[in-house]
């Protein structure tokens, strides 16, 4: 694993289906992975709208990762953003759980402080999910968050 400036790390990655966005997308998807983006960097403006300047930092990023430049974000690239995080974590990779647990009608404040509220909203998701509820989120979570 390798540990990011958030103090997240990256996990192995899970097999399966990821959902895809690319430009012209929008919602709590492209929230969550402008987010993760800035995790890795960007200093996107969270819009929620995949446009040129979300499309430019995907393909940047994916250059910096040697995958597929192609501005799409699909399953390796899903993968290669997402990092384990958990109780005590800070910092945009937890804003991109928030926004996402939002998306799946979590109501939290997108504050990047992954505390006791957010522990319990990823519990229940979780749960809802038939995942391991552990308050831990790792490939398996990301996923599910994701689609």
């Amino acid at each position: 694993m390798r540990r990011l400036a958030d103090g997240a790390y990256t996990p192995p990655s899970p097999g399966g289906d990821w959902t895809t966005v690319k430009e012209g997308s929008s919602g709590y998807r492209v929230t969550g992975l402008q987010h993760l983006l800035n995790a890795h960097g960007a200093g996107l403006d969270v819009d929620g709208r995949f446009g040129p300047g979300t499309r430019e930092a995907v393909v940047g990023f994916q250059r910096s990762k040697s995958l597929d430049a192609d501005g799409i974000v699909g399953p390796r690239t899903w993968q290669a953003l997402i990092s384990t995080v958990q109780s005590g974590a800070k910092g945009n990779t937890v804003k991109a759980v928030q926004a996402l647990l939002n998306g799946h009608g979590g109501k939290l404040d997108v504050d990047g402080d992954f505390g006791a509220g957010t522990r319990d909203a990823v519990v229940a998701f979780q749960r809802s999910k038939s995942l391991d509820a552990d308050g831990i989120v790792g490939p398996r979570t990301w996923q599910a968050l994701v689609d």
